[in-house]
């Protein structure tokens, strides 16, 4: 048995494993981001954890996922990491409260990101 069909398997409820997979890679976005040392090192962690739960939403959904909307949803994200850019140079002289404040921004955009794919691939069954 496979891991995708253990997980099926252990959460029949779809919309509970839509949230296992969202809280999850939130929780790995926060920790990378929290955990980054090197200024903007942070957006290089989190892209990685990203894919991976876009992946994973689509393969629930039994949407295959092409190179060009992988791109396409992690460039609509882009903005915000850009914009939260210029918080984390000034947070990064803040030596405890910038890495937990960097780290709930990261679940923050994470979470939103998630749930906004769901929302897409419920209602056009597509990415792009």
């Amino acid at each position: 048995m496979s891991i995708k069909e253990r997980f099926r398997k252990y959460i029949p409820d779809q919309d509970r494993r839509f949230a296992t997979i969202i809280h999850g890679a939130s929780a790995a976005a926060g920790a990378a981001a929290a955990g980054a040392i090197v200024p903007g090192s942070d957006a290089a962690a989190i892209m990685p954890v990203q894919v991976g739960m876009i992946t994973a939403l689509a393969d629930e959904f039994g949407v295959p996922v092409t190179d060009a909307a992988l791109k396409s949803t992690l460039y609509a994200t882009l903005g915000t990491i850009v914009g939260k850019g210029g918080a984390n140079i000034v947070l990064r002289w803040v030596p405890v409260y910038g890495s937990i404040i960097r780290g709930v921004v990261a679940v923050g955009v994470t979470e939103a990101m998630g749930w906004a794919v769901v929302q897409k691939l419920r209602t056009d069954g597509k990415l792009t």
